[in-house]
């Protein structure tokens, strides 16, 4: 039976209220959080000497994991980072390790997309901004997988696009001649002008960390970019670009396509990453296999069950791997 309008109405606005509830929550334990850093830099100042500063300074910093010291990026490398499909969490024991560069590699079609945009999700969930680097797809195009895998429709991803938990730099939207469809998103006028990318990058990255904890990258696609320029300098920017992510509290993923590159180029890239989340496709069967990283339940390729908006992942050895 359908609901009546005014039922729905009511529905609406009980979802709203539900909203501003958590909001106005997170508010309030947001406010203490700085008031205990404000009487903290109070203290600092009446300090009399160099090591009561630092033991003030130190308190403040370990008293909070949401909210960052002036002047203080707290990087906590014990932390790991849930990826949006539980079986890829319990395969890299606990998720994916806080600064980490990881490249997701494999055939188009595989569920190396279904994980990037469960990444996305996940980071909704957590009320954790994430960037979305595009040089290859439409950002529509983009929205609309990240609706789908959340369940839920567009006005809702442009929602988190409007309070900016969802950043893009888009590069793709100038390359095919078309205003960026997102009047918030960084425009990049061409995908060769990498001293624009890597300065809009460090400007986002720079006002995010200044409110949140950490950010999350997803990067769409490193296939895009190796066509277009030759091989020591595109791998000059990919190490100086990763290298900055891993300066700061984030994880980041790269999307690669297999197959239409030397070898040698794929293993540059996997040298240059702290690790590899690899796809494949074979006899009508799908499997995933994680390559460096730290400690992960196995190495060995495990098979794929696609969930439509996830995937499940066949049985693997308990045991601990480095």
């Amino acid at each position: 039976m359908e609901k009546s309008e005014p039922e729905v109405k009511i529905d609406e606005l009980k979802k709203i209220l539900n909203d501003l509830d958590k909001t106005i929550r997170e508010a309030e334990e947001r406010k203490k959080q700085v008031e205990i850093y404000l009487k903290s830099l109070v203290e600092i100042g009446k300090a009399q000497n160099a090591k009561e500063k630092a033991e003030i300074a130190e308190k403040a910093i370990n008293s909070s994991q949401d909210v960052q010291v002036p002047g203080v990026i707290k990087i906590d490398k014990n932390r790991k980072v849930l990826t949006g499909v539980t079986k890829v969490d319990d395969l890299l024991l606990g998720g994916i390790p806080m600064t980490s560069n990881i490249v997701l590699f494999g055939p188009p079609f595989s569920s190396k997309e279904v994980l990037a945009y469960n990444f996305v999700a996940r980071s909704f969930k957590e009320n954790i901004p994430v960037v979305i680097v595009s040089a290859d797809r439409d950002l529509r195009q983009i929205k609309a997988e990240i609706a789908r895998i959340m369940g839920s429709d567009l006005a809702t991803i442009d929602s988190y696009e409007e309070s900016g938990i969802l950043r893009f730099i888009d590069i793709y939207s100038r390359s095919i001649q078309i205003p960026s469809p997102s009047k918030n998103s960084i425009v990049i006028d061409n995908i060769t002008n990498l001293s624009a990318l890597i300065k809009s990058m460090e400007n986002l990255e720079n006002e995010i960390l200044r409110t949140y904890p950490y950010y999350r990258l997803l990067f769409i696609s490193l296939t895009a970019f190796i066509p277009q320029f030759d091989e020591k300098i595109f791998m000059r920017f990919a190490q100086q670009f990763t290298q900055k992510r891993r300066s700061n509290p984030c994880v980041s993923l790269y999307l690669l396509e297999e197959g239409l590159f030397d070898q040698k180029i794929y293993e540059t890239i996997s040298y240059i990453m702290d690790g590899t989340i690899e796809f494949k496709i074979s006899n009508s069967k799908q499997y995933i296999r994680v390559s460096g990283l730290s400690n992960v339940r196995t190495r060995e390729w495990i098979e794929v069950y696609s969930r439509n908006t996830s995937f499940d992942l066949g049985s693997f050895s308990l045991e601990r791997v480095r």
